[in-house]
């Protein structure tokens, strides 16, 4: 015999056996999807009455007084609260809160340690901003470390735990509650209410809302820790524990009974209904620790900027006697405005290009040019290596100043380069290769300016070491590298040294300056 391929006489008794059982289905009805609904209602409603509990009447489809008197209960225990924590859900400070409570005394040394005006005064004390990144660095380190798997998972248990209780304290029992005594006033927990029996339909949401609150409660939970920490959050009793382990232990009981889930089944008359629990499932303590690692880096950044932007400004007032200080017409924050609608980055460079220029001529061509003057052509040098190194270095500078210039000059809108930028500028809007293009063009014109900035940086450094080894000669008893100094002196009416000191330090905090913009 095939099981694959029966017989005729095999395919015979099949079609029997079937008629048989559709003939038995009719008179029995199973396979009725009606009679088998009401069968599982009819045994719903056993299961609930074996509870004891006197919620609902199945004849006249109401829920009664007991049910309110329930849901009473956590009204009167959790509605004081809803006032006093009413945004908490969306604030950001419980989260916090709740990973603070488990800090470490080091812990708590090293967020102290990172707080702004510490921070500050660290920078005040050690202005080194390289040694106090790597520092900050160290320290956000060893605060990590102690934030071990384990521990991890107890704070975002203790926090979701939090989350389910404000959703149980933001419930609206006053809603569900009026619905059986319409004269119930908001919040008046002196009240004496008087409920009335009332149609089940009515209360079906409210339940099936409650119900996705109430599974999601662990009653092994660490309560105590919990209320505490709530209570704290507004330094007073938001909830007693007393009263909390009481709610509890009624918390338990339903969830252990499922009498709300069964009420919902008859008054929905779906036996398959399921409630949907709200887990909370937050990763507090990865959130709290970006937004902390996020938090000190800004500040340390902020600090930073504003002790450069200081530094610039003390400078250049030392050095120009003005913070703002303007040399060039075209490499300009102005034109950056009209980048700056498009999206562009524009040119990068504007501030110390101008201190550079500034400083060209009113340092280099003045003061510097005297110097140099009074030491090339006066001097009688023993070698003429520094004499040439002296030399060398301050013309660089001036045909550096010249080619500022022209490099200026060459932005200009009237000028072949400035009339490619204006032209690129224009089709922006409906050409993207035309951004693309002036994006190109613009890193060789910010490439240009920083390649001046290079250049003036080299040949200053090697100005100041010359005028260093010339000012040391001039101490010496007995000079080795100039040997007429008294005769250099009688070309000038300055202090000779004072004069080379004063152009000396004049490059250094120059060079400082340009530094910042690094």
């Amino acid at each position: 015999m095939n099981p694959e391929n029966p017989s005729s006489e095999e395919r015979g008794k099949n079609k029997k056996d079937s008629l048989f059982k559709r003939i038995l289905d009719l008179f029995t009805g199973a396979n009725d999807p009606e009679r088998e609904k009401k069968k599982l209602l009819k045994q719903i409603e056993k299961n609930l009455k074996k509870q004891r509990v006197k919620f609902y009447n199945a004849k006249k489809r109401t829920v009664l007084p007991p049910l309110a008197k329930l849901f009473y209960e956590y009204y009167r225990i959790l509605g004081p609260a809803q006032l006093l924590v009413r945004t908490s859900e969306q604030s950001q400070s419980l989260k916090a809160l709740i990973v603070e409570m488990s800090l470490t005394d080091e812990q708590i040394s090293i967020r102290e340690n990172l707080s702004e005006n510490a921070l500050r005064k660290r920078m005040e004390e050690n202005p080194n901003t390289k040694q106090l990144l790597e520092n900050v660095k160290d320290e956000l380190k060893t605060f990590f470390s102690y934030f071990e798997t384990e521990k991890i998972h107890e704070i975002n248990a203790l926090y979701n735990n939090l989350a389910i209780l404000l959703d149980l304290i933001h419930f609206d029992f006053y809603f569900l509650l009026k619905k059986f005594d319409s004269t119930l006033p908001e919040n008046d927990f002196v009240y004496k209410p008087h409920f009335e029996e009332i149609d089940a339909e009515y209360v079906s949401d409210d339940l099936k809302d409650f119900l996705e609150i109430l599974p999601a409660i662990d009653p092994t939970a660490d309560w105590p820790k919990i209320i505490g920490m709530l209570n704290g959050y507004r330094n007073i009793e938001i909830i007693s524990d007393v009263n909390w382990k009481k709610l509890l232990q009624t918390t338990k009981q339903l969830q252990k009974s499922h009498v709300l889930e069964m009420l919902v089944r008859l008054i929905d008359q779906d036996p398959f209904y399921k409630p949907k629990p709200r887990f909370h499932k937050e990763k507090v303590v990865e959130s709290y620790l970006n937004k902390l690692k996020g938090q000190i880096e800004m500040t340390v950044q902020r600090i930073i900027h504003e002790k450069r932007r200081s530094r610039i400004n003390e400078l250049s007032q030392m050095l120009f006697g003005s913070t703002a200080v303007i040399r060039l017409k075209n490499y300009s924050e102005k034109a950056n405005l009209t980048f700056s609608k498009r999206l562009l980055g524009g040119y990068s460079y504007i501030a110390p290009l101008n201190f550079l220029k500034a400083f060209l001529l009113d340092f280099i061509k003045k003061d510097v040019r005297e110097l140099v003057d009074l030491l090339l052509i006066r001097g009688k040098w023993t070698t003429n290596k520094i004499s040439q190194q002296l030399s060398e270095s301050y013309h660089q500078l001036l045909k550096l100043s010249d080619e500022i210039t022209e490099f200026d000059n060459s932005l200009d809108e009237e000028e072949a380069l400035g009339k490619k930028i204006k032209a690129l500028l224009v089709k922006t809007s409906r050409d993207k290769q035309a951004i693309t293009q002036l994006r190109l063009l613009l890193k060789e014109v910010n490439d240009t300016a920083k390649g001046f900035l290079f250049r003036a940086s080299e040949n200053l450094i090697e100005l100041a070491r010359m005028l260093k080894i010339a000012l040391e000669d001039y101490k010496k008893e007995h000079p080795e590298l100039l040997l007429n100094w008294k005769e250099i002196k009688s070309h000038t009416d300055k202090d000779i040294k004072n004069f080379i000191a004063k152009v000396y330090n004049s490059i250094y905090y120059f060079l400082q300056l340009i530094r910042l913009y690094k």
